[in-house]
């Protein structure tokens, strides 16, 4: 049964000079269901089932015709398209231009936390002894970036060496006792270092 509208969505990881385009349509797609990259590879425009949805890109890309939409039972579509550099400037990044409400340098050691609809102090003072600022959003893309065009002269030793310090592709981010981890939207803690909250069960 249809029910809704295209639903189509696009972000600029300017990191690895991609655009990212997710679609979710009313109904699984058939062989009718068209996705095209029009004007020089700035708009992409998405026609199913009597219905189209034209969406402006965020950065120009380099394809400029049909895409491949998959027939499957999904009514998700995602796709990943190169970036023009000669048509898209990639943005400077720069701590002045970010609307970030807080940074790793700008929490104190030894800081409590609390809660701010009870007040209840969940991180205690002087338990965590470090801030640590967490990758941006785009770490995983950034990871995936380099896992496929790292240096193959590297020793295996070097390789090593950066997965220990948590550099590697497969690598994951875990919470460290003694040791916040902080981004634009949230906190990480070490599940020791927590009090007076509700951990659920590990799935």
């Amino acid at each position: 049964m249809k029910e809704g509208r295209i639903s189509v969505y696009a972000e600029l990881l300017s990191n690895i000079r991609q655009v990212s385009i997710a679609a979710s349509l009313p109904s699984p797609p058939d062989k009718r269901t068209v996705a095209r990259v029009l004007d020089g590879g700035r708009r992409l425009r998405i026609e199913h089932d009597g219905q189209a949805e034209t969406l402006d890109l965020p950065g120009t890309v380099l394809v400029n015709a049909t895409l491949q939409v998959p027939q499957s039972a999904s009514r998700e579509l995602t796709w990943r398209l190169p970036l023009s550099l000669e048509r898209t400037p990639l943005p400077h990044f720069s701590l002045e231009t970010q609307a970030v409400p807080w940074a790793a340098v700008d929490l104190a050691p030894g800081s409590a936390v609390s809660c701010r609809n009870c007040n209840a102090v969940i991180i205690p003072k002087e338990t965590i002894q470090s801030w640590k600022d967490l990758p941006s959003e785009n770490w995983a893309e950034m990871m995936e970036f380099w896992h496929c065009h790292k240096p193959h002269h590297h020793s295996e030793h070097q390789r090593e060496g950066l997965a220990n310090r948590g550099y590697g592709a497969n690598s994951a981010i875990a919470a460290q006792p003694g040791v916040g981890l902080v981004d634009i939207t949230s906190f990480m803690f070490d599940e020791n270092d927590c009090q007076k909250l509700l951990v659920s069960p590990a799935a």
